[in-house]
């Protein structure tokens, strides 16, 4: 007999299985950890198809050893090659990527601890807690609008409290995440994968996940190793966090497109929770599968337009400034968000602020100031305007944990330091640069303010504290907050005329070559390729800062099927994600 077999370390695209002649006394099967001679060493391999054909003259080498005790079932394999075609990236470097390796000694089973601090949530959402969980029970798929992970969390244990009988995986797209959600799972023992761990820890936990027929796994993408057709139920937290993504090396998978892949496999129930909807995320849910909290933030929205003069301050309007004083006067702390706009200026004729050429769009004035604030001019501002108030800057060069008076914050703090379980004294969350993706030129501008929006409100929600808002844009801003999914569906359609994903998927590829000329005739034969297949679109060749050549294209999902035949005849030099602007 002849096994084909996937090496497990990283090959070139190209490359398929190779045939092993297997020895008197083995019997591998699809899916079977198998040792393999390969150049002047031994490594694993998994085991793609036996066949009992004759060598036809050719001599094989022989397998070393094949483990009948551990394995991939068949359909698992076929999940991988599935995977690997759409990615352009060969089996055996998926597979690499995936599955730890058996360890030379054997292996045991691995002990987990007893999660065991308390999740306590407010009485006032315990009804709706009740509901989300209800609900879920009796739906195969669902998308929750969540304020935090704290609340996911109280969905998930009440969920596996009513339904033990379960294997669980749960995603999150940071190890922070993991390690918040862990400890609070009141009750049950999760076994964790984050990554972090040495080859021999993925091994056991992969291997103790499999053999436990009611377990729950808890870890970021790379918890998808631990591939097993019989999980019943996975949670997807933070759902719209690119995090989720590997972008800095292959294979350049993507935990939320892997995940429905693993429901079309198999059948498993997918939720997925988020602070707001995404018009990618609206796409695959229907109406009675997108769910709410039942209970929302209290947002006063401060047009700055009307409040123009008004304010001692050329940087925070005045009811912002009176908001923050009252705060202060009862003690309590606040938290000013500031994330610089960009090409953010203002017209000294008629006030208004935007992104602009030569001329003010409104009224054609050319003196115009550019508005260069900075988070520390902001820690300036309100340090002169409260003096005696203690005032810090939390960004990625200031990343201290501090109990200061006033914190002035970027996304960083909301990614790296804000803890929802914990308890605080905050009393106010000011955001004072909301407006901010509106003044790129992204088409999905709307969808960042979005997101962007519901995130610091429920961070206000989860304390009780008010919310502030400055815009410029009044009626956008109480439109996201009192219809998401109605932008959100707006901006989906808006997706279409602008050929985004989900309806267009967009790839890129970048050509390894130092030698511009040499780069610049490769990528413009592909582009040619490219360019034949119906309803395709090439954008013009650019350079990165590496100096080497990069392609975007895109073509309608559909289709896709005729790019990835282009792409996967590519040699390796070819850098490709196929799946770029997810």
């Amino acid at each position: 007999m002849i096994a084909e077999v996937y090496p497990l370390l990283r090959l070139p695209r190209g490359k398929k299985a190779f045939d092993y002649f297997v020895p008197e006394g083995q019997s591998p099967i699809r899916g079977s950890f198998v040792k393999i001679p390969y150049r002047h060493e031994e490594l694993w391999g998994i085991v793609k198809n036996v066949k009992d054909k004759p060598p036809r003259g050719i001599v094989l080498r022989p397998l070393t050893a094949t483990r009948t005790d551990i394995g991939i079932r068949e359909e698992e394999l076929s999940f991988f090659e599935r995977i690997s075609h759409d990615l352009a990236q060969s089996v055996s470097s998926v597979l690499n990527a995936m599955l730890p390796t058996p360890p030379i000694r054997p292996s045991t089973e691995r002990r987990t601890d007893l999660s065991w601090l308390p999740l306590t949530l407010p009485s006032s959402e315990a009804p709706h807690v009740l509901r989300i969980v209800q609900t879920l029970a009796t739906r195969g798929q669902a998308f929750i609008q969540t304020p935090d992970l704290r609340r996911a969390a109280a969905v998930i244990l009440g969920y596996l409290q009513k339904q033990p009988e379960q294997k669980t995986l749960i995603l999150a797209p940071t190890v922070r995440d993991v390690h918040l959600v862990r400890s609070r799972l009141t009750g049950f023992t999760p076994l964790v994968m984050t990554g972090e761990e040495t080859d021999r820890e993925r091994f056991e936990i992969w291997q103790t996940f499999r053999r436990t027929p009611h377990a729950v796994l808890l870890g970021t993408r790379t918890a998808l190793a631990a591939i097993d057709s019989s999980i019943t139920t996975i949670f997807l937290l933070r759902s719209g966090d690119k995090a989720h993504k590997q972008v800095d090396r292959n294979p350049r998978y993507d935990a939320r497109e892997l995940v429905w892949e693993h429901r079309l496999a198999f059948g498993s129930n997918l939720f997925c929770f988020d602070v707001a909807p995404l018009p990618t995320t609206l796409s695959r849910f229907n109406e009675s599968e997108r769910l709410n909290w039942g209970m929302y933030p209290d947002v006063q929205i401060v047009n700055v337009n009307h409040e123009r003069g008004a304010s001692e301050s050329p940087m925070i309007s005045h009811s912002s400034l009176d908001a923050i004083g009252t705060t202060l006067d009862s003690g309590k702390s606040v938290l000013c968000v500031y994330n610089k706009k960009e090409n953010w200026m203002e017209c000294s004729r008629c006030q208004s602020r935007s992104v602009v050429g030569e001329h003010c769009p409104s009224c054609g004035g050319t003196n115009l100031k550019t508005l260069s604030y900075n988070n520390q001019d902001v820690a300036k501002e309100l340090s002169r305007l409260f003096p005696g108030r203690s005032v810090e800057v939390i960004d990625k060069e200031h990343a201290q944990v501090s109990s200061a008076d006033i914190l002035v914050v970027t996304t960083f703090y909301y990614e790296t330091i804000f803890d929802p379980f914990r308890t605080t004294n905050l009393g106010l969350v000011v955001h004072l640069t909301i407006d901010a993706p509106l003044y790129g030129q992204r088409a999905t501008a709307v969808e960042e303010l979005l997101r962007d929006l519901w995130q610091w409100a429920w961070v206000g929600f989860g304390r009780r504290a008010p919310v502030v808002v400055e815009t410029t844009s009044h009626e956008l801003i109480v439109e996201v907050l009192n219809k998401p999914f109605d932008v959100a569906r707006g901006e989906l359609s808006a997706r279409e005329r602008y050929h985004l994903p989900p309806l267009y998927r967009w790839s890129r590829i970048v050509y390894k070559e130092d030698e511009p000329r040499r780069a610049e005739v490769a990528m413009t034969d592909l582009s040619v390729q490219i360019e034949r297949l119906p309803g395709a679109i090439v954008h013009p060749l650019s350079w990165n800062k590496k100096g080497h050549a990069v392609l975007e294209c895109g073509i309608e999902t559909a289709s896709m099927k005729s790019l990835l035949s282009i792409f996967t005849a590519l040699p390796d030099r070819y850098i490709i994600d196929t799946n770029t602007l997810n």
